[in-house]
């Protein structure tokens, strides 16, 4: 299991120290920076023994933390009003950290956590798998990054020595070929294809396939699984087209 942090737009270098110092308290390294507008040095006197945290940070975007990462984790403190608004469609701090820790493969997570002021939009939601809210039991969600990156990542830690045991009895699984990201983005791609094909509602095609992304995410889907989906939409598709063929050379005698 390889954590990653990313911060989109950090403003302030007291919450950019408190971030690697919290980084450094649970054992994770690798920071990401997304169009920083912080003072190098004046973070670094925050960070105290996450000094060299900073000195090692990225720069880079979203869409290459999308290409790099197996799952990116968007944080929010905003819940979704609506059952059909699957951008904001969010689970917990438990429920991600037995996510992590119960996937028995080696899989790469990179949480990010949004501007100080307003979070990440919902554009930049879209293109993460799931999306995490710490429940603060009030209606009151809003935290700093760094308290929330804090909460997140005990969570995962707590969790990862519970898991751990049960894990190392499940070596079966790494023998079996999961399956991979481009077979993931097949299988996606599919099933545009199908909505097109079937005229499914054009209005709810984009949160069809992040439902199935995240769906995929939130599992672990063997190589064999996958394609065996992609096979069913592949004959979907075939169906289709030739009864739309059939129908028009019917209606044309």
């Amino acid at each position: 299991m390889h954590i990653a942090v990313a911060l989109v737009e950090p403003q302030h270098h007291i919450n950019v120290g408190y971030v690697a110092r919290i980084m450094k308290n649970f054992g994770f390294y690798q920071l990401y920076l997304v169009e920083p507008r912080y003072d190098q040095k004046e973070a670094a006197r925050f960070a105290m023994h996450g000094r060299d945290i900073l000195t090692s940070t990225k720069l880079t975007t979203l869409k290459q933390l999308r290409n790099k990462f197996h799952c990116l984790i968007g944080t929010s403190a905003l819940l979704g009003s609506s059952r059909s608004n699957i951008v904001r469609d969010t689970i917990n701090s438990v429920q991600l950290a037995k996510l992590i820790c119960s996937i028995p493969i080696e899989r790469d997570y990179c949480i990010v956590l949004g501007r100080e002021a307003s979070g990440l939009k919902n554009n930049e939601l879209e293109m993460c798998d799931t999306v995490v809210v710490i429940d603060t039991g009030t209606s009151y969600r809003t935290m700093n990054i760094s308290h929330a990156l804090a909460i997140l990542l005990y969570e995962i830690k707590k969790q990862q020595h519970i898991s751990q045991p049960v894990l190392e009895g499940q070596s079966n699984y790494r023998a079996t070929q999961m399956s991979t990201r481009e077979e993931k983005n097949l299988l996606i791609s599919y099933v545009k294809k199908t909505a097109d094909c079937c005229g499914y509602d054009i209005y709810k095609r984009q949160m069809l396939y992040l439902a199935v992304k995240r769906i995929l995410a939130r599992g672990v889907p063997t190589s064999k699984e996958v394609m065996l989906i992609v096979s069913l939409f592949r004959k979907c598709i075939l169906a289709i087209e030739r009864q739309e063929k059939f129908g028009a050379c019917h209606c044309s005698r």
